[in-house]
C-alpha cells in the first residue's frame, strides 16, 4: 500500500515574515489533514536552496521582500525552472501588480487575508492547484474559488475533465478537451449560452470529474475570449439561468453572432461575414497582456491597433486610481454607423470594429 507521505502535496511558502510563515504553516497543516507537506524561507536563497533539494506542486511567494523581491524571484524562477507553478500571495494587490505577475508566468495571483475566510480562498485554491484530479473529483465553495480561476487553470495546463456545477435550481457541465472549452449544457441550454450563464451563476458548489466526450460538441472560440465574454454579461447582469436575470442570452442572439466563426487556431478561418442582426464585425485583434497577438482578422493597421489598446490600459490604469468605481476595463467608441469596443483584462486585450448597415428600405 503507498504511503500516506508518497501522495501529500508539496508547498513551499516564501515571505520575510517569519510569524506569518508559521501561522501558514499551523493552518494550512490543519486544513490539509496531513495531505500537504509545508516548506518555509524567508528570501529567495532559502527558497533556493528548498528547490534544489525537493521538486514541489507550487512555490507561493510574497511580492514585497528584501535583496530580491516576489516579482524578480518569479522571473528568476521562470528562468531556471520553467516548469515550476507559483502563486503570489500578497498584501499589496493591485491591478499594476497582478497584470506583471500574471505576464510572468504566475498561475495565480491572490491576496493575503487575515480571516478564517481568507484562510479558506486560499487553501482552496492552492490545493486545486497542486494536485491533478483525483478519480472521484473534488468539491470547492464558489464564495471561495473563482469558476473562472478554475476553467483558466484547467485550461492552462492543457487538460481534459467536466467541470459540474450547481445551486438549489440549477445544475450545469463544461467540457474541457486538452485545453480548449468544447461543450456546455444546463438544462435545455446548450453551447455559449449555457457557458455564459453558469459562470454568472453567484454561489454554489463544484466539482471537477473525469473527462468524458460530450454528445456533441457546441464551443469553438478560445477560452480567454471566452472567459472574457462571460465577465462582461455577468457584469451587465445577464443570466439566463437565474431566475429574475435583467438580461436573458438568447442561443441566436447578436451576442452568439458575434463569437461564431472565431477560430484562433492557425489554419482555421472564420466564416464571414460575421452578423448580429443588421451589424456587420469589420475586424478584430485578440492579443495577451503584454501586446503579444493571439489572433488577428481583417486588420488594415494591426500595430496601431496594439498601440491604441496599451495606451488605453495604461490610461485606465490611471483612471481607476482616481476613482472609487473599481477597475476600468471596456472602452467603447462610436464613430457615425461604426462601433469599437476596447476590453481591458491582465491578461488579454480584445479590440473588436463592427458595423451597422442600414436596413433594407422595402
Amino acid at each position: 500500500m503507498p504511503s500516506t507521505a508518497a501522495k501529500r502535496k508539496q508547498f513551499l511558502f516564501v515571505d520575510d515574515d517569519p510569524n506569518f510563515l508559521t501561522v501558514i504553516r499551523d493552518v494550512f497543516s490543519d486544513m490539509s489533514k496531513g495531505g500537504w507537506e509545508i516548506f518555509t524561507a524567508e528570501n529567495h536563497s532559502q527558497a533556493l536552496a528548498v528547490i534544489r533539494q525537493r521538486a514541489v506542486d507550487v512555490v507561493v511567494l510574497d511580492l514585497d521582500m528584501p535583496v530580491m523581491d516576489g516579482l524578480q524571484f518569479l522571473r528568476l524562477l521562470s528562468r531556471a525552472h520553467p516548469g515550476q507553478q507559483v502563486v503570489i500571495l500578497t498584501g499589496r494587490a493591485t491591478p499594476e501588480s497582478r497584470k506583471l505577475c500574471l505576464e510572468q508566468g504566475a498561475a495565480l495571483f491572490l491576496e493575503k487575508l487575515i480571516t478564517p475566510e481568507g484562510f479558506a480562498g486560499v487553501f482552496e485554491a492552492l490545493d486545486a492547484l497542486a494536485g491533478s484530479v483525483p478519480k472521484e473529483g473534488f468539491r470547492g465553495m464558489m464564495r471561495r474559488v473563482g469558476l473562472q480561476e478554475v476553467l483558466q487553470m484547467e485550461c492552462l495546463g492543457r487538460k481534459s475533465s467536466i467541470l459540474e456545477v450547481f445551486t438549489g435550481q440549477v445544475r450545469g457541465l463544461i467540457y474541457i478537451f486538452e485545453g480548449d472549452i468544447i461543450h456546455a449544457e444546463s438544462g435545455s441550454m446548450q453551447g455559449e449560452v449555457a457557458l455564459y450563464g453558469i459562470l454568472g451563476l453567484r454561489g454554489g458548489e463544484f466539482n471537477l470529474r473525469p473527462y468524458a466526450e460530450p454528445a456533441r460538441r457546441t464551443i469553438s472560440g478560445h477560452y480567454e475570449f471566452l472567459l472574457m465574454e462571460a465577465a462582461r454579461l455577468s457584469d451587465e447582469g445577464a443570466n439566463p439561468l437565474e431566475a429574475g436575470s435583467t438580461t436573458a442570452v438568447e442561443q441566436d442572439s447578436p451576442v452568439s453572432r458575434e463569437l461564431d466563426g472565431i477560430q484562433p487556431e492557425a489554419g482555421l478561418e472564420p466564416q464571414m461575414p460575421l452578423t448580429a442582426g443588421n451589424v456587420q464585425i469589420q475586424e478584430t485583434v485578440l492579443c495577451s497582456g503584454s501586446g503579444s497577438v493571439l489572433y488577428e482578422w481583417q486588420s488594415p493597421a494591426l500595430e496601431q491597433r496594439l498601440r491604441l489598446m496599451k495606451h488605453l490600459d495604461t490610461q485606465c490604469a490611471q483612471l481607476s486610481q482616481l476613482l472609487p468605481a473599481g477597475f476600468l476595463d471596456r472602452v467603447e467608441f462610436l464613430v457615425e454607423q461604426e462601433r469599437i469596443v476596447c476590453q481591458l483584462q491582465p491578461d488579454m486585450r480584445l479590440f473588436v470594429r463592427s458595423r451597422a448597415e442600414s436596413a433594407a428600405v422595402p
